[in-house]
Order: structure tokens, then C-alpha cells, then sequence
């Protein structure tokens, strides 16, 4: 019962502070307004816009109440759609803020299972789920919750992942329902993560990755039944999500394939690689619009864009393998969508409310720096980052202590560089999807949950670390200590007699 208390006041505390972040108890909501991808998930249920032109994006504020309308025949086939249903589904006004109690509610429940299964080796291993927490409660990252975008869904299933790989890092095989526990918060994280949207799939396949190596050994079974659970679970995953992934590739395909076109070969393949236009098939006069993306001007205004939108997909894969052909220029692409994690704050995307008298900026779409959508401003939105090179110094020191985690397994927060280099792969995989899928347009959106990755991965190396700084820290104490203290004063020998 002691156990179960604990976890309950964990986990609740947990859901208070992500309610007081989201102003859900009093105050202001903080959300993210829309920017045209709302409609995908909200046009699903039939909801419409409580707004007098019945639209939601670029108003200068989060849209929160919603009227009923006709559902839409093509909605975005996604995990964050079926979390819209459940509160949104009914007839009647509909309001985001319900949603938004409805992430609270399952960050509860995931807590509560999360933090009863780590106290299986002592309630002070509840400290490993620090942080996958901590990062969850920075309002850049919990005001999607509040949105009517698939975001918060990758953020919940991402969130719910690593407690599991944090779970699996303070238990071992033998503790049994603990791991089960586990290895069920891995599962269901990684569906719903990677089910989110297709740029999110990375998170999927690490969660199989980590059912198809971890042991759970419930009871006192022979040996092999505790090497049996994970796979069969890893399996029973990837049968289960192929129907879902290959609905998702076809409506991507089916309606944002000339889009996606257009961004990866004009703002990447073109910016990258100049003078390669030839080789995509396009006229020379292409590289005059390189860095330029498919929004907000449309596509024609970007020169040869005429010949890509008669078989798009076709040149996507060109530029794909002329990418390729060019590894170190596709891995500085992917250099700069870490770099892009740093603009996780998406200030493009108002957190107020929507009210009549909210405005945009400058009265329509921002063409600015982290949409990624002009070369200049983009690349003066680079410029101007402090720390530019501290993700990919992230990426290094995670993937360092995964490998350290596997050679020392003795240790438990040796092991936890388990859950940084799940962490630091999953933010590695949505980068390479983003700038590969739709060039730098839109990066910073596209690799907000990659921000929340990378900042899990930091405070997990600092879990590592923690515990040596501390010891080496008390050794110089203690050495300190010992060679400043006086000796104490010895007698004078007495003198030898003289013969």
C-alpha cells in the first residue's frame, strides 16, 4: 500500500503541475494556435471554428471553442485523431481545454503505473523518472496539449516511452510485473508516439527495438520464458501497426505530395547541391529559386516548379539519391535540423487565446526564420543562435552512454544511459525524417519533439554523472581535509649519554 501511495502522489503531482502549466486551474490557457495543419485532425468529428470566417489559422490566437459542421471524407489518419474523437465525438460545442484534460489525464495514468513499477528496487529509484518529466512541464513543449495539431500526441507517446525504457533501466529481469510494466509503457508509447504522424515513426521503432531485447520474467519460471515476452511483443507490434503506416504513407501521398516535393528539392537538394538541377530533371533557372519553399507564395512562383508538379514523386526520389550520392552533405542537413531543436519556443504560433479583437502580426502568414520557407531569414535565424553546436554535442555524449551503459551494466545509473541513447536515437530518426520528407521548411515545428528528446537525453547523462561527481567530490573533501589538519606535537627524543 506504501507503494501504491507513492506512486499515486508521483503521478498526481505529476498531472497538477502539467494542469498549472496549462492554465487549465484559473488563469490564461496557454495553447499553440493553428497554422493551417488543424484541419487535418479537428475536420474529422465535423468540428468547425467558432470564428466568424469558421477558420482557426493565422488569428493571432489559439482557437479554443469549436462548433459542429459536416466531418471532412479524407482526415489525417493518425493517434492524435483517435484522442481528438474520444472528447470531441457527440453533437454540441466542443472546447480544446477538453482535450487538454485529457492529456492530464493520461499523463496521470501512465505516472501512476510508471512510478509503481521503478520503487521495485526502493522508492528513491523514482528519481529516473525525472527526466522524462522535468522536459514535459516546460511550457514549449506541454502548450501543444492545448492545440489542435498531432504534436502532443508524438509528445505523449514519446513521454510514455521513456518512462518505460526508464522502468527497464532501474528493474531487472526478475523483478517481474515491474517489467511488464514496462515493456507495456514502452508498447503503447511507441504506437502512440510513432503513430502521431509518419515524421514521428523513429519512436515506433525504438520501442521495438527495446521490447525485442528486454527480458521480464514473471514468477519463478525457467530462464528462457523471461527471454520470450519482449519479442513476442515486439512482434505482435509490427504486425499490428503496418496496415496504419501504409494508410498514413498514402494520404501523404494522396495530399501533400507535390508540397513535400517542392520543399525537399527547392529548400534542401537545390540549397545544398547548386547546379543540380540537370540531374533532378528540372531547367537550369531552378536554382535561381533554391532556399525558397512551396509556401506561403505557392509554387509558382518557383522557377522549373512547372515540370516538378507533372510527376513530383519522381523527382523527390531523384533528389533523394542524389542525396545519397552526397553522404556528408546530407549529414550537415540533418546537422541543422538538431540545430533547429533550439527553436522549440515556435513564437510563429500564438499561446493566447483566441478573441475577436486578436490579430496577427503583420495580418497574414510569417514568412520567418524558423519556418524555414526563405533562405535569408533562415539562415539568419541559424546565425543567431547562441549555442549552435550543443545538440550535436548531445547526440555525441548520448550515444556515448548507451554504449557505456551496455559494456557496465552493474551500476543502475550506469545503466540509465540506456534511456539517453533511446532518447538521442529517437531525436536523431525525426531529424533525418524532417529534413528528408519536407526539406527545411517548417523545421523548427517539425523537430519540436526532437527538442523534447534531446533535452531528456541531457538530464539523463546528468543521472549518470551525478552520483561519480559526487563521489570524487567527497574523495577531494575528504583528502582536502586530512592534509590540512595539524599533526599532533611529539615528545622531544630524549638526548643519547655521552660515552
Amino acid at each position: 500500500m506504501k507503494r501504491v501511495g507513492i506512486a499515486t502522489a508521483t503521478a498526481a503531482v505529476a498531472a497538477l503541475a502539467l494542469a498549472l502549466v496549462l492554465g487549465l486551474l484559473g488563469g490564461t490557457p496557454t495553447g499553440a494556435g493553428d497554422n493551417g495543419d488543424g484541419y487535418r485532425l479537428f475536420c474529422g468529428p465535423g468540428l468547425t471554428p467558432a470564428t466568424p470566417n469558421h477558420k482557426a489559422s493565422w488569428l493571432g490566437g489559439v482557437v479554443l471553442d469549436f462548433g459542429r459542421g459536416t466531418p471532412c471524407p479524407d482526415p489525417q489518419p493518425s493517434s492524435a485523431g483517435v484522442l481528438f474523437h474520444s472528447v470531441a465525438g457527440g453533437d454540441g460545442a466542443f472546447s480544446l481545454l477538453k482535450l487538454g484534460w485529457l492529456y492530464v489525464l493520461l499523463v496521470f495514468l501512465v505516472t501512476l503505473l510508471a512510478a509503481w513499477a521503478v520503487q521495485a528496487r526502493g522508492p528513491l529509484r523514482l528519481l529516473f523518472l525525472v527526466p522524462p518529466l522535468v522536459p514535459l512541464l516546460e511550457p514549449a513543449f506541454a502548450r501543444l496539449f492545448i492545440s489542435t495539431f498531432a504534436e502532443p500526441a508524438g509528445l505523449f507517446g514519446a513521454y510514455t516511452l521513456l518512462l518505460g525504457v526508464a522502468v527497464i533501466a532501474a528493474t531487472r529481469a526478475g523483478d517481474g510485473f515491474a517489467r511488464l510494466a514496462a515493456l507495456l509503457l514502452v508498447a503503447a508509447g511507441g504506437v502512440v508516439g510513432g503513430l502521431a504522424k509518419i515524421g514521428f515513426l523513429p519512436l515506433f521503432v525504438l520501442a521495438v527495438l527495446v521490447c525485442a531485447v528486454t527480458a521480464a520474467r514473471p514468477g519463478h519460471g525457467r530462464w528462457w520464458t523471461g527471454r520470450i515476452v519482449g519479442p513476442a511483443l515486439a512482434i505482435l507490434l509490427v504486425l499490428e501497426i503496418i496496415a496504419p503506416v501504409r494508410a498514413n504513407l498514402a494520404w501523404q501521398e494522396r495530399n501533400y505530395a507535390d508540397v513535400n516535393a517542392v520543399n525537399v528539392v527547392y529548400t534542401l537538394t537545390l540549397a545544398e547541391l547548386p547546379g543540380s538541377a540537370p540531374r533532378l530533371g528540372l531547367p537550369e533557372s531552378a536554382q535561381s529559386s533554391a532556399g525558397h519553399a512551396y509556401y506561403p507564395e505557392g509554387p509558382e512562383a518557383l522557377a522549373g516548379s512547372d515540370v516538378l508538379l507533372e510527376d513530383p514523386s519522381t523527382v523527390k526520389r531523384k533528389a533523394w539519391d542524389l542525396l545519397l550520392e552526397h553522404p556528408f552533405v546530407l549529414v550537415h542537413a540533418i546537422g541543422i535540423g538538431l540545430q533547429a531543436t533550439l527553436g522549440r519556443s515556435l513564437p510563429y504560433l500564438p499561446d493566447q487565446p483566441w478573441t475577436p479583437v486578436s490579430r496577427p502580426p503583420d495580418g497574414s502568414a510569417p514568412v520567418s526564420g524558423d519556418m524555414g520557407g526563405d533562405a535569408t531569414t533562415f539562415q539568419q535565424w541559424l546565425d543567431g543562435m547562441g549555442i549552435p553546436w550543443l545538440p550535436a554535442l548531445l547526440v555525441f555524449l548520448g550515444l556515448a552512454a548507451a554504449v557505456v551503459a551496455l559494456v557496465r551494466r552493474q551500476r543502475s545509473t550506469t545503466r540509465y544511459g540506456v534511456v539517453a541513447g533511446v532518447a538521442v536515437t529517437s531525436a536523431l530518426g525525426i531529424a533525418a525524417m524532417a529534413v528528408v520528407g519536407d526539406g527545411y521548411f517548417e523545421i523548427a515545428k517539425h523537430l519540436w519533439l526532437a527538442a523534447y528528446l534531446l533535452d531528456v537525453t541531457a538530464l539523463s547523462l546528468c543521472v549518470m554523472v551525478a552520483p561519480v561527481v559526487l563521489r570524487r567530490g567527497r574523495e577531494l573533501w575528504n583528502r582536502r581535509r586530512a592534509g590540512t589538519t595539524v599533526p599532533p606535537a611529539r615528545e622531544p627524543e630524549p638526548a643519547a649519554p655521552v660515552s
